[in-house]
């Protein structure tokens, strides 16, 4: 997978009177984590790096911001690396795909698990204004295509991150390639991503946004 989203949820963006911490009891890391060294990044920050990718479902009640981190470990337990954090908004009831790139961007060929933990999980004053709407999942040749369009609310065009998040018949991560798609004020735009091979589930939504 070339494509990986680092990019942290705009908190800075909330209004911090309104923000409060959700209980991260109630943040649910789900036992599927997929253990992948590949290319991250993008040009000229392409490179080789271990990362996990990881669901966590919201059961608070409450949609939030959430902010996973973790370790990797080698097949004794030890620590060989630490993963950098990511957030995404998670609305209440919905599960998110994370990727969780090693912090120093190397490859990790001892690592053989990963220990994921809930860091955040903040409810903000408002929800991000884009949206994906009208999904649907198309089976071709062995694979999921999901479709669906993003639509933008705001006063003024953005830059909106799309991600798709692909699954296996188990239920396990197998893929989470993004796209920068630019959308006028008021406006929507169509969006696809196609899985690999063997996938049999597949989802989008927004991740950060730039007006």
């Amino acid at each position: 997978m070339r494509c990986l989203l680092f990019a942290l949820g705009l908190l800075a963006a909330c209004e911090p009177s309104k923000s409060r911490e959700l209980d991260h009891e109630r943040i649910h890391v789900i036992d599927n984590a997929r253990l992948r060294t590949d290319l991250v990044g993008e040009g000229k920050f392409e490179e080789q790096a271990t990362f996990v990718l990881v669901d966590a479902a919201n059961d608070a009640g409450e949609s939030a911001y959430v902010t996973l981190a973790g370790e990797l470990d080698d097949a004794s337990g030890a620590k060989v690396g630490d993963l950098r954090a990511q957030s995404l908004w998670i609305p209440a009831g919905e599960q998110r795909t994370f990727a969780l790139v090693d912090r120093a961007h190397e490859p990790r060929p001892t690592a053989a698990a990963a220990k994921v933990f809930v860091r955040g999980a903040t409810t903000p004053g408002s929800p991000p204004a884009a949206t994906v709407d009208d999904q649907r999942q198309l089976v071709d040749d062995g694979k999921i295509v999901v479709q669906g369009t993003l639509r933008n609310p705001a006063a003024r065009g953005g830059n909106i991150m799309v991600i798709a998040s692909f699954h296996d018949g188990d239920g396990r991560p197998m893929t989470r390639p993004f796209a920068m798609v630019h959308v006028e004020a008021n406006g929507a735009q169509p969006v696809q991503f196609v899985g690999p091979p063997g996938s049999k589930q597949g989802a989008l939504y927004v991740g950060d946004s730039v007006y």
